[in-house]
């Protein structure tokens, strides 16, 4: 069975690897989620790309693509291109093994910090066709009381950039949608883009992984082969 991978010159910011080589800039990093949560985000700490949570042997570990984290917030940044159906109950998973992640032994649970779950969508995650879908804890029978415990977990369907009436973040979304740059913030992403592009080492890296991919592909196939599969 033979695997194809998308050309280097044809990646773009909504491909993982671009997308977290992009996003390893910290201007970048906070300007993106400044842009998509509407908040002032503190210094942050280095992005951690593709970090790997798994707080018990036996239990299923996760994945992150982009986990960052300032001072009193942690967020994780995926890019979706396909909407499975486990989508939601995904994002729950996320934000507990974050939140065990976070908490260190001692510590009270008022240490905790405020989460953001964030999943980019190149699909329209809930068929709704609204730009942003954003979900908190709140009381069913009264629908101003929120459970207020600080965890967030937030959709963006890139696909109706032009129903979002803020300019800043629907450019953003425009961009990941369209590989358009119509603002000054997307023109400094798509220059990086761009720049990656040209940068041996970064094509390096991607031929590797592909590489690795592969390699780990056909061994897993030869070990179906092996007990019958």
């Amino acid at each position: 069975m033979e695997y194809t991978h998308k050309p280097v010159d044809e990646l773009s910011f909504t491909d993982d690897f671009m997308f977290g080589t992009v996003m390893k800039n910290k201007g970048i990093c906070k300007g993106v989620l400044e842009r998509l949560l509407h908040i002032k985000v503190g210094k942050i700490e280095y992005p951690s790309l593709q970090k790997t949570i798994t707080p018990f042997y036996e239990s299923k570990g996760i994945r992150l693509d982009v986990y960052v984290s300032d001072s009193e917030r942690i967020f994780d940044i995926e890019i979706q291109t396909s909407i499975p159906p486990s989508l939601p109950k995904r994002t729950r998973y996320y934000q507990s093994l974050m939140d065990v992640d976070n908490l260190l032994r001692g510590q009270s649970y008022a240490d905790l910090k405020e989460s953001y779950v964030i999943f980019i969508c190149t699909q329209d995650p809930f068929g709704k066709g609204l730009p942003v879908y954003e979900f908190r804890n709140i009381c069913t029978a009264d629908g101003t009381l929120f459970l207020d415990d600080k965890s967030y977990k937030v959709f963006y369907n890139v696909g109706a950039y032009g129903k979002e009436d803020e300019p800043e973040l629907s450019a953003l979304l425009e961009y990941l949608c369209e590989r358009r740059a119509t603002s000054g913030f997307t023109q400094r992403i798509d220059a990086l883009v761009e720049k990656a592009k040209r940068n041996e080492k970064f094509r390096s890296w991607y031929m590797s992984l592909n590489i690795h991919e592969d390699d780990l592909r056909r061994e897993s196939l030869q070990q179906g082969e092996k007990i019958g599969f």
